[in-house]
Formats: C-alpha cells, structure tokens, sequence
C-alpha cells in the first residue's frame, strides 16, 4: 500500500506565507476599487435625481423650460418640494451638512478654507449634502455635493463634486476643466472628467 505524502510544516507556512503577500497586495486595490465604484453611483444618483426633478418641475408647471419655472425662482423651494431633507444649514455655516474639515485635492493638498456655498445647505434621505446656487454668466444652476455627507473621504473627485443643471432644460453638465480635477480641493472638473471622458469610471 502506497502512504500518501503530508505537507511538512514548512511547506505550511511557505504556503501561508505566500498567500498572506498575495492577500497583501490584491486586498487593499480591491477595497479601493470597491469603493470608487460606490462613490460614482452615488454621483450618478445625485446627478440624476436633481435632473429628474428638474424635469418633473417643467412637467407640472407646463414649462418648456426649467428657468420659467418656480423651482428656479427659488432653489430652496425647489430642493424642499422635490426631496426628503434631513438636515438644512443655513449658508454662512455649512457645519452640519458638509464635512467640517477641509476638503483635499487628489493629489493630497488642502483647500485654504473649510467648504463654503453661496446658498443653503441640505442633507437628503440618501446621506448627501447639496447646495444649489446660479452661475451669473450662464443662468445655470450650479450642484455642489458631497455625495456621502460628512462620511470621509472628504476629496474633490472622489466624494465632493461640481456640476450643473441646464437652465434650459435641467440635464446635468460640466462646470470647470477636467484637467484641474485631481489638483483641485472644491470639486471643480472632476464630474467632466468622471461622466464625460471617462464614461463614469474612476480610474484617477
């Protein structure tokens, strides 16, 4: 009768060890990648619940247009009729709503103010922070959120982001250069870069 080998002991832990290294390297890319993942379906629902709104606006106010709406008139109305708030801070103090730190960059540097908004702050029953104001240029509403509250990681381009909503029709665009998105700590480019040239995929 033919005895079947055992693994010695240290074969046991070579093979241990191995594993361990291999755990070592792979773990924390996929939690990463889990992550990016997450945090761009939140932008992606932010982004479509605001426009959806915006739409259903036009819709029962017969508007072709989203800034002939009352909505537009008045953002805070428009948050307020279309979404469950949890929280509302008022605009001199985002506390409460957006992270109280300051937000970073990217790249790793720190904004040289805590986050400020021109209107007021809201909390929504999904746990994103919005402040809604107007760009005095193109009339288009401008969306800032950080699309998990305070939760961290509190960067521009991974939680906090920039965009708009088209005073003609209420669809969501760009605001700013995709190019400064991973030096800047406020947001602005990265929801170009993230839903634009990188079709909702954040390999950044």
């Amino acid at each position: 009768m033919n005895k079947k080998s055992a693994f010695t002991l240290t074969e046991v832990l070579i093979t241990m060890g191995v594993i361990g290294i291999i755990s070592a390297l792979t773990v924390p890319t996929l939690v990463n990648n889990y992550q990016r993942k997450a945090m761009t379906v939140q932008l992606r629902k932010v982004a479509n619940d605001m426009s959806n709104a915006a739409d259903m606006l036009m819709t029962e106010e017969g508007k072709s247009k989203f800034s002939a709406t009352t909505g537009y008139s008045n953002l805070d109305n428009f948050v307020r009729d279309h979404f469950k708030i949890l929280k509302t801070c008022d605009k001199d103090s985002t506390t409460g709503c957006f992270a109280n730190e300051k937000y970073r960059s990217i790249s790793g540097t720190v904004s040289d103010a805590t986050y400020s908004c021109a209107g007021n702050s809201y909390v929504l029953a999904d746990s994103a922070a919005i402040c809604l104001s107007k760009d005095e240029e193109t009339g288009d509403v401008v969306v800032t959120t950080d699309t998990n509250g305070q939760e961290g990681p509190n960067i521009a381009g991974r939680d906090l982001f920039i965009f708009t909503l088209s005073a003609t029709d209420g669809t969501p665009g760009f605001h700013g250069d995709s190019a400064s998105c991973t030096t800047t700590s406020t947001g602005t480019g990265c929801y170009e870069l993230l839903a634009g040239e990188n079709n909702w995929t954040m390999n950044y």
